[in-house]
């Protein structure tokens, strides 16, 4: 006599099979970087990658105490387009203007408002353009094609 009959071990398995295989493609999914990812290094560093990479720099100066600047990061710059299409055409580097380097560039820059984005020749870091504000997904994207294209 049978505990349990073999159509039953048989639909158990099935049945952890296909739990496994969800399981592994909704946690790639959970892993997948959506947003910008912003690089880990300082400004000159960026350069030599954008540089190395042939690839633009974008460069989002901000304030912690900016609210602006915290709806920016939460819808836009964490938006999975806006990711793609930075993370493929440029170099990000995300830096608070009242401290350190940040500081440092806002200053040359003369900077006047918070965010403020800039777009950088990746090669020499001249200025090809310097925004403003809030920016919705789509706009920051057509920013950014304005250079790739």
């Amino acid at each position: 006599m049978h505990l349990f009959p073999s159509t039953f071990i048989s639909k158990i398995i099935l049945f952890s099979g296909i739990i496994f295989y969800f399981g592994l493609f909704s946690s790639e999914e959970n892993t997948t970087k959506k947003g910008i990812d912003f690089y880990n290094g300082n400004y000159e560093e960026a350069l030599q990658k954008a540089k190395t990479e042939e690839k633009l720099v974008f460069v989002y100066l901000y304030a912690d105490w900016c609210g602006v600047c915290k709806s920016l990061k939460k819808n836009t710059l964490k938006d999975k387009k806006v990711g793609q299409f930075y993370n493929d055409e440029y170099v990000s580097l995300a830096l608070n203007a009242e401290k350190g380097e940040g500081k440092k560039i806002a200053e040359s820059i003369g900077l006047r408002s918070y965010p403020t984005l800039l777009f950088l020749d990746g090669g020499n870091g001249r200025i090809l353009n310097q925004v403003s504000g809030y920016k919705s997904p789509i706009q920051l994207i057509n920013l950014g094609k304005v250079y790739t294209e």
